[in-house]
């Protein structure tokens, strides 16, 4: 084979990656995500693709599940549980089980991790929590809703038709317990069959209120460790601020009412997404799969080389040469700000006092996993959802080691499926991606002739880069809608084998990288 195999798999607004590097005649194979998201599409979806690629010895060197949503992660299990493929390790993202409330000086540790916690023998008593505490804020948030609006209908099912149907297509909802998750999708509200489907957290970009970001501040000094348990009496408060809010009539609730939807709609998510992560660590269990869940030091990237005698990736220097993996996040402050965010009274009460709207942030794609593969001095980018806040110092400039650590990139996988994600762009531009003048490739998994994607943060980004006669070209897996991608359409690299509206991508690097395979042209007018 090429001395790198790149393949990108067609699954909609989802993700699924397979690298493969020959490395002294032998073959290093790397598996980043395994999501399906969109109807129609089977759990093995993913599966029936990456098997004819294993070249016959049925070996995955590693797995990586880049961050914890669904979309990313549900179509590992059935590769993970497939008796004849060999799995070496798998990493997966370090997400702490936010439940449980700690005082907040105490270190971080393995054992905060949900990860971690549902990679051991208690898994299923850890999940059961886990979605008894979600259940339980979002209840609690929904009586505040109801003080604040009469009107307010709480929904603890979706429409009962509408998740028949969405069940008969075949979607994200697993065959193994169907309803176990109903209440939770059921706070999502979307009007047609994927209301039963969590969707992207495309805001998590967006820069909180300053009076926002003062309120919290001021509660995570004050708070209590374990607020979450403030009892009958602080909710009771809450509904009293609820129904003065209401009766003050000097503006109206519907701000407070969207923050409010917000909160409950990313417990359902957390839920939702925990569940997914149960699910793939519960198969690797099940195989005695080793697990890591990795991180960094703030702007400090950590190289891993290829070591072939225990095939795996182990820790190394800096300037370690070969086959490296660098990882440039998510950083020990961004889990730990995760794991110290408000229990869900003290959130309530900020949105019941701020008269904007707050968009709460899923935490599981600031999270995700993000860095560089590194072969015969090709740069491929990983990026699963990252939102790459991390890369940030506290006085504003980016951490010149993560962007060190970027240079040059050849292949990029692009973050969130080209949706809002401003420091991710950001974070390229200040590592000189613009100005690099090697040939590179975007490569973009989309959901056809999506409305959103890519976003207009993607096209200014793109604007600033393509330049004349410049070698970078965007390959997609689905058809994007002519009007989003109308400013950059010279951009879409040609056909090369089958046509049509998706299809896979495939890369091959010998001596130069060359698009084996790219279904999908420029759309037409």
């Amino acid at each position: 084979m090429a001395t790198i195999q790149v393949d990108m798999f067609e699954v909609q607004l989802g993700a699924a990656m397979l690298l493969q590097f020959e490395q002294d005649g032998d073959t290093v194979r790397v598996l980043a995500d395994a999501g399906v998201k969109a109807s129609g599409y089977a759990a093995t979806h993913v599966r029936d693709k990456v098997k004819p690629l294993l070249d016959g010895d049925n070996r995955i060197d590693l797995v990586i599940g880049t961050h914890y949503d669904e979309d990313h992660l549900s179509g590992l299990v059935p590769i993970i549980a497939d008796p004849t493929i060999s799995i070496g390790e798998a990493w997966m993202p370090p997400i702490v089980n936010d439940t449980e409330i700690r005082p907040v000086d105490q270190l971080l540790t393995a054992s905060d991790l949900l990860t971690m916690q549902l990679a051991g023998e208690d898994r299923g008593y850890v999940l059961d929590a886990y979605l008894a505490a979600k259940r339980a804020d979002i209840e609690t948030i929904a009586e505040v809703e109801s003080e604040l609006d009469p009107e307010f209908q709480f929904k603890a099912r979706p429409d009962d038709k509408l998740y028949a149907a969405h069940l008969e297509d075949g979607a994200n909802l697993s065959d193994r317990d169907p309803y176990d998750l109903a209440f939770f999708r059921a706070q999502l509200g979307a009007d047609d069959k994927d209301a039963c489907a969590i969707d992207h957290g495309s805001e998590q970009e967006i820069d909180p209120h300053p009076m926002v970001t003062a309120m919290v501040d001021e509660a995570m000094q004050s708070r209590f460790p374990y607020y979450r348990f403030g009892g009958r009496y602080y909710l009771d408060g809450l509904k009293d601020l609820a129904e003065e809010v209401r009766t003050r009539g000097a503006y109206s609730v519907e701000p407070h009412m969207l923050s409010l939807a917000n909160l409950r709609k990313s417990a359902a998510k957390d839920a939702i997404n925990a569940k997914s992560l149960h699910d793939v660590l519960d198969a690797l269990a099940k195989r005695k799969i080793p697990v890591r869940s990795e991180i960094i030091g703030d702007g400090l990237p950590k190289r891993y080389r290829w070591t072939p005698g225990s095939r795996r990736f182990i820790l190394a220097r800096p300037d370690s040469q070969g086959l490296t993996f660098t990882l440039l996040g998510p950083s020990r402050t961004l889990v730990n700000k995760h794991r110290t965010k408000l229990p869900v009274l003290e959130a309530t009460r900020i949105a019941l006092a701020f008269a904007g709207e707050i968009r709460s942030i899923t935490p599981s794609n600031q999270l995700s996993y993000i860095g560089c593969f590194n072969h015969h001095d090709q740069g491929i980018l990983v990026s699963g959802d990252a939102g790459c806040v991390d890369f940030r110092q506290p006085h504003g400039e980016y951490f010149p080691d993560l962007l060190k650590a970027m240079q040059p990139l050849h292949v990029i996988q692009i973050a969130h499926h080209g949706g809002n994600n401003a420091h991710f762009y950001r974070v390229l531009a200040a590592a000189g991606y613009p100005e690099q003048e090697a040939r590179s490739y975007m490569l973009l998994s989309h959901a056809t002739h999506d409305k959103t994607r890519p976003s207009d943060v993607f096209h200014d980004f793109l604007m600033t880069t393509l330049r004349d006669g410049d070698d970078v070209r965007l390959l997609f897996t689905s058809q994007p809608n002519r009007d989003n991608a109308f400013d950059y359409l010279g951009a879409i690299h040609p056909v090369v084998g089958a046509s049509g509206t998706k299809g896979d991508i495939r890369l091959k690097f010998e001596k130069d990288w060359h698009v084996v395979a790219h279904a999908v042209a420029a759309p037409a007018s």
